[in-house]
């Protein structure tokens, strides 16, 4: 098999090569393809659901872009970021108050994501058979699907950030100049910003983007050079909300004031107590699986008291993470302990067995992608560093979910890194067995 991370100029007569116009035309098979899975998803699972039936965070999305519509962006709570119900109300602004309508827009637009992951590959790995199968798998992925049906912020974030690894500049095997090369730079910071606009997690992302910044040029000074335009032209995006929520909460915040309800969520004695083997039902009503490793409400963690809850948000936040801090720093064996809970439902162990749809749908299909993944990688070892574009990922999604919980739609951006590896292998195998039979 050719090498990959090898960007070719070569005509019809190199290994894999593919014509633009050819590039384009799987681009709309591909995009057709998503578009009939995705719409398909929405209606099936969406066609009969209300407002009051859709989950707690969608519902509140959903008022927040009424509210944005009715009343700017002053509507905003501190708890959230002002980009995801822009777009909600956009398409509430287009189709009015019919969800199913909204729903399916929304699944429309995130249909080009595996159109933008094949470009990305094709970019990176300059093997168009790679490329292909990592859009097909990203097409019918189940956590893909499944969340591309709903009004989560996660997959409109995902396809964002897609649009930022498809920007991020190539390594350079020479020291690059020029005001090209650092408009690039600052075009992929002002991506992260809107990102984390977008989805505060990709704020995780920011020092892994920064290395990668660092890897990718050759000169000391190219490469500190790179970093700090990254740097700046993420903050060119980011400061504004910020500087505007600061003075709004009276506060310095950058993004959101959720951080202190994060943590506590995720690392508290009230996980510790409960078995994890049976569906519970939260002070909200809605039925779920939970246990040590999962996340509950500000109010269900023992941090506040029936008087701290009638506080405003933002000192709410500010209480639960200090004592949420107090209790970590005592409780050094709990808190090993949820996290590693946290890193095995993430990924897929634990529970291993959670009813057909998460089992036979998720865990074993996930585990068996990272283990094609992991070997994926150890093939193509010595270009490792060539592709820590994508095995990254996996590392990132796995600090979301220390730092708040396993959650599955935290580890959509993880699941490009593992597709990706994987279709190399996969590939690889492909191609290495006619070889085998012609010998």
């Amino acid at each position: 098999m050719h090498s990959i991370v090898q960007h070719r100029t070569a005509d019809s007569r190199g290994v894999g090569y593919v014509r633009l116009d050819s590039k384009w035309k799987i681009s709309l098979l591909l995009l057709l393809g998503a578009l009939l899975v995705n719409l398909t998803a929405a209606f099936l699972l969406r066609s009969h659901a209300t407002i009051g039936s859709i989950d707690g965070d969608e519902q509140e999305y959903w008022g927040l872009a009424g509210r944005l519509l009715e009343n700017g962006i002053h509507s905003i709570p501190a708890r959230r970021t002002f980009a995801f119900p822009l777009a909600i109300a956009a398409l509430r602004r287009i189709f009015g108050d019919n969800y199913l309508q909204v729903q399916m827009a929304l699944s429309t637009v995130i249909s080009i994501s595996p159109v933008l992951l094949y470009w990305i590959v094709n970019r990176r790995f300059a093997d168009e058979q790679v490329a292909r199968l990592s859009a097909v798998i990203a097409v019918v992925w189940p956590a893909f699907v499944r969340f591309g049906a709903t009004i989560y912020s996660d997959s409109l974030g995902l396809m964002t950030f897609l649009i930022f690894l498809l920007v991020f500049p190539l390594p350079t095997a020479i020291a690059a100049q020029g005001m090209n090369r650092w408009r690039q730079w600052c075009f992929a910071g002002a991506m992260l910003g809107i990102c984390i606009l977008m989805k505060p997690l990709y704020l995780l992302f920011a020092p892994i983007a920064f290395l990668l910044a660092l890897y990718s040029e050759r000169s000391p000074s190219s490469r500190v050079l790179a970093g700090i335009l990254l740097t700046l032209g993420c903050l060119v995006v980011v400061l504004p909300w910020s500087a505007y929520l600061s003075n709004r909460e009276s506060q310095f915040i950058l993004i959101s004031a959720n951080d202190g309800e994060t943590v506590a969520g995720g690392l508290n004695p009230a996980l510790l107590a409960m078995k994890g083997n049976e569906p519970y039902v939260g002070t909200d009503g809605r039925a779920t699986w939970i246990g040590p490793g999962k996340w509950v409400l500000a109010k269900e963690t023992g941090y506040l008291s029936a008087s701290d809850l009638e506080l405003p948000y933002t000192q709410q936040s500010k209480l639960l993470s200090q004592r949420s801090r107090t209790w970590i720093a005592a409780h050094p064996r709990d808190v090993a302990y949820l996290s590693v809970r946290k890193i095995l439902y993430m990924w897929g162990l634990y529970p291993f067995w959670n009813g057909v749809s998460q089992s036979v749908l998720g865990n074993i299909p996930l585990l068996l992608l990272v283990a094609a993944a992991a070997l994926g990688l150890r093939r193509h070892w010595q270009v490792a560093s060539n592709l820590a574009l994508f095995w990254t990922l996996p590392i990132f999604s796995t600090i979301v979910a220390v730092a708040s919980w396993g959650s599955w739609r935290f580890r959509m951006p993880a699941d490009i890194g593992i597709i990706v590896l994987a279709a190399s292998l996969l590939v690889a195998v492909s191609q290495k067995a006619p070889e085998k039979c012609a010998n």
